[in-house]
């Protein structure tokens, strides 16, 4: 039973960050982002959603297609469930890796602009995934951090072992997402709320190489995840 995201204290207009970590259940980026924010006063409380089969079941974690569908469909009831008790209060969502396959189901499952914004780290998604269902439930974006370095694990790994929605493909997160041939002019509309950020060498001054590892890093998260985990004057797209 998914957790009571009513309690915790929540009813004073602070937001919602879920972070869905990448395979293996290192769970990186969800503790990382929890102590950036809460060291800079984010007004926001930052839910870490256990998804895996565990420490170090990084194949069972990206081969089962069931696992994702159901704890995709959790990751959506509690987003339903907190923006029922807190209709102002903004939600966002954070995947890491193969964390950002369940993010994206769960979107697939939301009504129209329920999350504010949404956060790929190093997708483990194949790159011409159809995204149109899940950019229906983002308000404003779904920025996407990608790296041509990221050969290991998402080039090899996803060739061999497949990404997290089952293509023996390279990742996105390797080359980032890519329009799927074949849809109409109403399909494709929703990719103007697509933002795409590919590594450059400056981000190496926060420990992220290009590689797998950094951008769950604090010092990554803090200087280019926490600025989007806040609702930014002006219209959404």
């Amino acid at each position: 039973m998914p957790p009571d995201l009513s309690a915790d204290g929540d009813g004073d207009g602070r937001g919602l960050v879920l972070v869905a970590d990448g395979c293996g259940g290192l769970e990186l980026c969800g503790m990382s982002l929890r102590y950036v924010m809460g060291a800079m006063r984010a007004p926001h409380a930052v839910r870490l959603v256990p998804w895996g089969h565990g420490f170090g079941r990084w194949h069972a974690d990206l081969t089962n297609v069931a696992n994702r569908e159901a704890k995709g469909r959790v990751i959506a009831d509690e987003v339903a469930t907190f923006r029922a008790g807190h209709p102002g209060a903004p939600v966002f969502l954070v995947g890491k890796s193969g964390g950002s396959g369940l993010m994206i189901r769960a979107l697939e499952l939301l009504p129209v602009d329920v999350v504010e914004r949404v956060v790929l780290l190093s997708p483990a998604v194949s790159p011409t995934y159809d995204l149109s269902r899940a950019l229906h439930a983002v308000r404003r974006e779904m920025v996407v951090f990608w790296s041509p370095l990221d050969v290991i694990f998402l080039g090899l790994g996803t060739r061999v072992f497949g990404t997290i929605d089952r293509v023996r493909t390279v990742s996105a997160g390797l080359v980032g997402f890519r329009v799927p041939g074949g849809l109409d002019a109403p399909a494709r509309a929703p990719y103007a709320k697509l933002r795409q950020v590919r590594w450059r060498p400056a981000m190496a001054r926060t420990w992220y190489f290009g590689g797998h590892l950094g951008p769950d890093g604090p010092a990554f998260l803090k200087k280019y995840v926490v600025p989007l985990l806040q609702v930014a004057e002006g219209p959404a797209r």
